[in-house]
């Protein structure tokens, strides 16, 4: 118990440190971590809002895109935030209580946290001004903490592979990018024909995304995602990760 309450402590430091270094000290700065993304999630709402004013059987354009947007930049942020995590903390780990895996803890906990915030709010608003309420709050939130789970398990896979390959840090960003259009974040996988349907779901990010639209949008929009084939996709990248992790990090403390 003792020693979960010191990593508990390192972890919670480390989060501090993370936010002051990315954020600054000052409250603006802090309060930034949350104003980005929400500004980035309205932006993108209310763009598909303008293009699709019609909506998609009944699903209001602004909701469908912050709901697809939202969770594609806790992936986005996490996979980016990771490339570099370990070489920019390598002082950290003369400290003995401090593990690779509390590093990446740290900053997978202010991402997550972040878009969890920013959705709440927007789903606040939404039951406030418009009158929708989700569907179902487990499916929503469900497929949330799915998404978050497997960007945390990429995210320690790509440290690992900025710390063993410097190259690694100079294409991650553009691979975020264009994994957009095949992530299901802005396309419901009822609109693609079955063939692209089935092709689509070999990537789990689509069950995610589907699984959420399901939880706000319920029966508004036909929704397909297998839960048992995403999580064999989580544990997967999630011990891979902790195997590179522990496999790379000789190469730092040398």
């Amino acid at each position: 118990m003792l020693g979960f309450r010191m990593q508990g402590r390192v972890i919670y430091a480390l989060l501090l440190r993370e936010m002051t270094t990315r954020f600054g000290r000052d409250q603006i700065g802090f309060l930034w971590v949350f104003f980005e993304p929400a500004i980035l999630a309205i932006a993108i709402g209310t763009l598909k809002h303008l293009l699709d004013r019609g909506g998609q059987h009944g699903v209001p354009p602004f909701m469908f895109g912050v709901i697809g947007y939202a969770p594609y930049f806790a992936f986005r942020g996490m996979i980016n935030q990771a490339a570099g995590a370990l070489t920019a903390n390598m002082t950290l780990l003369y400290h003995k209580q401090v593990k690779l895996l509390d590093i990446m803890l740290a900053r997978g906990l202010l991402q997550s946290g972040v878009v969890t915030v920013v959705l709440f709010v927007v789903i606040t608003g939404a039951v406030w001004f418009i009158g929708m309420t989700p569907h179902s709050v487990p499916t929503l939130v469900g497929g949330l903490m799915l998404m978050l789970m497997y960007s945390y398990g990429l995210a320690m896979l790509v440290a690992a592979a900025t710390a063993a390959f410097e190259f690694t840090d100079r294409i991650i960003h553009p691979l975020t990018y264009l994994a957009l259009p095949f992530s299901g974040a802005f396309i419901p996988m009822h609109a693609l024909p079955p063939t692209w349907r089935e092709l689509f779901l070999l990537n789990p990010q689509p069950h995610f995304h589907e699984m959420m639209r399901d939880g706000m949008f319920g029966d508004l929009l036909p929704a397909y995602y297998d839960v048992p084939y995403a999580l064999g996709w989580i544990v997967a990248v999630n011990l891979l990760g902790l195997y590179a992790l522990s496999a790379v990090r000789p190469k730092l403390e040398h």
